[in-house]
C-alpha cells in the first residue's frame, strides 16, 4: 500500500529537517532505543515530515492497484480509511463505521457509518460510497486482491438502509464478518471519483504523486478526527533498503521502516537518530511454487526447509531480532503441537535423493525489498552447497520483480497479517494471491470450517490443525519472525508503529522540534 497550518489566519511554509552533505557514519553517543512510539513533550505544529519508503517506478496512486510496494501502503494510510482499525487485543477501533451488528445465524450484518465525515473535496461520506467500493472489490472482472478477503459477500445482498446504514445479506453464515470487512486494505473513496484524484476521507489529502519518486500530502483541515499537527508529509521513494538506510544516516529523510538491520549497531551510535521496534509480527518468506517441478514434490519442499540454519538466519540476516519460526503463518498464538524444525542436512540430502533431485540446481529470485531478505537467501544458498545443491540468488529491481508476481518458482516475500486474514489468499485459485500455487484438500476443508464459526476457541482449534498441515507439507520456508525496525530523527516526536505490520503509517500525532 502507499501519504498539515499554524495559527488562525496565518500559515507558514513547511519546515524541513536540514540535510547534511555526506553519508558519514559518526560514532559517538548512542541514540535511544525503544519499542512502542516516539512519544515526547517537545515538538511544534507545522513543518514537513520526510519518510523513506521502498517503491517501484510502476507504482500508481489507485487505492486498489494490484502492484504494491511499500509506498502504496503508506500513501493509502494517509489518504483513506477503513471501517475500523484492528487492535492488539483482538478488538476494533472504529473509524468510518461506528458499529456492526448481526442476526443469530450470522447471515445478516448491519454496518452503521460515522456521521459528518467529509471527503477531501468537502462532500459528505455515506452509504453510497461504501456500496460502490464493495461492488468494485467484488466484481471479478477487476481481479482485486481484496475480493479474496470478502468473497463470502454477494453484491446483490448489499443494500442501503439509509445514508449512514448498510446491510449485508449473506448467502451463508460467516462468523468473522467484522474482522474481514475491517481489513486495513478495504478503504473508501468517493463514489464516481477517478483514482488519480485520491478522493478519500483520511487525515491528509493529496498534493502530488510521481511514481517511483515521491508522494506529497497535506493536512486535511476538515478531517473528522484529531487534526494532524504537521503541515505536510513527503514520502520519498528508494529502490532498496540500503539506499533508504543511507539517506536516513545522511539526514536526507526523517524516518523510515525500511532499514538494514545489519546497520543497527552503527545507527544506534549515531547522534540524532532513534530506533523503534514493533511487536514480533514480520515473517520474511521463501516461497516454493508447489504446482511446478521441483517443488510439486513435497519431499523437495521438506528438504529445503531442512537445509536452512534458522538460528544463523536469525542472528546474521536479522541481527538477532525476533525469534526462530517454524514454517507456518500467523502470529505466536494458536500454535500447533509440532517440534522446532532444526537444520538436518543428511535428511535433506536423503529426501532429495528419494525425489530424484540430488545435485539440484535452481534460481532463487528476490527483490530484497525487506531488511534481511537478501542475507536470508544467501544463507540458504551457502547451506545448500554442503549437500551438492546449487541455489543461484538473483537480485532484481522491485518493479520487474512485481510484474511477474505469482509466476515465479523460487522467490521471496513477506507477511505481517493475522492468520484469519492470510488464509483466504492461501486457498485462492488466483496466482497473484496464492503465489505458491499450493492446494491441500484437508487444509482447504478446514478453512471453510474456520470461517463458518464466530467462536474464538473453535477458530483457534481449527487454526492449530491448519498450521500443522502447513508445517508438514506447506510451500513456504518461514525461518524467523521479526519486529519491524524503524529509525527516525530525534527531532521527530509522536511516531507510532502500525498494528500489526509495525510500519510507520500514522503521522497524525507527529511534531517536529
Amino acid at each position: 500500500m502507499l501519504s498539515r497550518s499554524v495559527g488562525k489566519g496565518h500559515r507558514r511554509g513547511p519546515r524541513v529537517l536540514a540535510p547534511v552533505a555526506a553519508f558519514a557514519m559518526v560514532v559517538s553517543p548512542a541514540a535511544a532505543c525503544s519499542t512502542g512510539s516516539s512519544e515526547g513533550q517537545g515538538g511544534a505544529s507545522g513543518g514537513m515530515l520526510r519518510v523513506g519508503v521502498v517503491a517501484s517506478t510502476i507504482s500508481t496512486n489507485d487505492a486498489y492497484s494490484n502492484l504494491r510496494s511499500q509506498d502504496f501502503y503508506v500513501r493509502n494510510a494517509t489518504l483513506y480509511e477503513p471501517l475500523a482499525h484492528r487492535t492488539k487485543d483482538g478488538g476494533f477501533q472504529w473509524a468510518l463505521a461506528t458499529g456492526i451488528t448481526h442476526n443469530k445465524d450470522n447471515t445478516e450484518w448491519t454496518v452503521k457509518l460515522r456521521p459528518n465525515v467529509k471527503f477531501h473535496d468537502g462532500s459528505t461520506f455515506g452509504a453510497d460510497d461504501v456500496i460502490a467500493v464493495f461492488n468494485r472489490i467484488l466484481d471479478k472482472k477487476n481481479a482485486l486482491i481484496e475480493r479474496n478477503y470478502v468473497d463470502f459477500i454477494d453484491p446483490k445482498g448489499i443494500e442501503k438502509v439509509d445514508d449512514l446504514t448498510v446491510r449485508f445479506k449473506l448467502p451463508k453464515p460467516f462468523g468473522p464478518f467484522e474482522f474481514a470487512v475491517s481489513n486495513s486494505n478495504i478503504i473508501f473513496y468517493k463514489k464516481g471519483s477517478k483514482p488519480a484524484q485520491a478522493m478519500g476521507t483520511g487525515p491528509f489529502s493529496l498534493v502530488s504523486f510521481t511514481a517511483g519518486r515521491e508522494t506529497v500530502v497535506k493536512r486535511f483541515d476538515n478531517y473528522w478526527g484529531p487534526k494532524p499537527k504537521v503541515d505536510r508529509v513527503k514520502l520519498i521513494s528508494f529502490k532498496t533498503a540500503e539506499a533508504s538506510t543511507n539517506a536516513l544516516i545522511g539526514r536526507q529523510i526523517d524516518a523510515s521502516s525500511n532499514i538494514l538491520q545489519t546497520s543497527l549497531p552503527t545507527i544506534e551510535k549515531t547522534p540524532g537518530l532513534k530506533v523503534m521496534k514493533s511487536d514480533v509480527n514480520l515473517k520474511v518468506s521463501i516461497g516454493m511454487r508447489a504446482d511446478t517441478p521441483p517443488f510439486n514434490d513435497v519431499r523437495v519442499r521438506q528438504a529445503m526447509r531442512l537445509i536452512i540454519n534458522r538460528k544463523l538466519a536469525l542472528s546474521n540476516a536479522f541481527d538477532g531480532l525476533g525469534e526462530v519460526a517454524n514454517d507456518h503463518s500467523g502470529f505466536d498464538r494458536c500454535l500447533p503441537d509440532v517440534p522446532p524444525r532444526d537444520q538436518d542436512l543428511p535428511q535433506a540430502k536423503k529426501l532429495l535423493a528419494d525425489a530424484g533431485k540430488s545435485n539440484l540446481s535452481i534460481n532463487l529470485e528476490t527483490a530484497a525489498n525487506k531488511p534481511g531478505m537478501l542475507q536470508l537467501v544467501q544463507i540458504l544458498a551457502e547451506d545448500a552447497k554442503k549437500i551438492g545443491v546449487t541455489i543461484k540468488v538473483q537480485k532484481m529491481e522491485l518493479g520487474a520483480y512485481l510484474e511477474k508476481w505469482g509466476k515465479r518458482t523460487f522467490y521471496t516475500g513477506y507477511d505481517t497479517r493475522p492468520y484469519l486474514e492470510g488464509v483466504p489468499e492461501m486457498i485462492s485459485n488466483d496466482d497473484t494471491l496464492n503465489h505458491t500455487h499450493w492446494h491441500d484438500p484437508e487444509f482447504e476443508s478446514l478453512a471453510k470450517k474456520l470461517y463458518a464459526t464466530s467462536d474464538a476457541q473453535q477458530q483457534c482449534d481449527i487454526q492449530k490443525k491448519m498450521k500443522k498441515i502447513e508445517y508438514e507439507r506447506g510451500a513456504s520456508i518461514l525461518a524467523a519472525t521479526n519486529p519491524t525496525v524503524s529509525v527516525y530523527s530525534s527531532k521527530v516526536q509522536g511516531l507510532i508503529p502500525e498494528f500489526p505490520s509495525g510500519n510507520l503509517y500514522d503521522f497524525t500525532k507527529v511534531t517536529i522540534d
